[in-house]
């Protein structure tokens, strides 16, 4: 296990969560929209991201475990860039949550509003249906 390899696992793990959130940020404005069509097309696409996800955080398991100070770092450079990168994966990967998580709460909200919408339809058919039979008999 070399710490190269580590840096550039984080750094590949950077970019997948800057793909990720470019993703959770359409997602979210379809979900502001009600767009459930493209909606779902942008949530198999994130599902496959997160895959590729798990997969490099499987990877960083071993790696993690040991303390900073412990590795063996080519440079302080490195060690430095690393660490910065791995802050900026933290704050990506916030962001991320927190987009998700505003979705699938835009989301909720349209699923009521469609129950609701619902349940007018339903409630005013019978009278709906008693209008018609009175202007067909008129």
């Amino acid at each position: 296990m070399s710490t190269l390899s580590f840096s550039e696992l984080i750094r590949r793990e950077e970019e997948l969560l800057k793909r990720l959130l470019l993703v959770s940020q359409r997602q979210l404005e379809l979900a502001q929209t009600g767009n459930g069509t493209m909606l779902i097309q942008f949530m198999d696409k994130r599902q496959q991201l997160w895959n590729e996800f798990e997969l490099l955080e499987q990877q960083l398991a071993a790696h993690k475990g040991i303390p900073p100070e412990q590795r063996v770092w080519s440079s302080p450079e490195e060690r430095k860039l690393t660490d910065s990168a791995l802050k900026r994966c933290e704050a990506l990967l916030q962001e991320i949550i927190a987009n998700n998580q505003l979705g699938m709460e835009k989301v909720a909200e349209h699923k009521d509003k469609a129950e609701q919408d619902l349940k007018r339809i339903q409630v005013g058919k019978p009278a709906a249906t008693e209008y018609m039979k009175q202007s067909r008999q008129q």
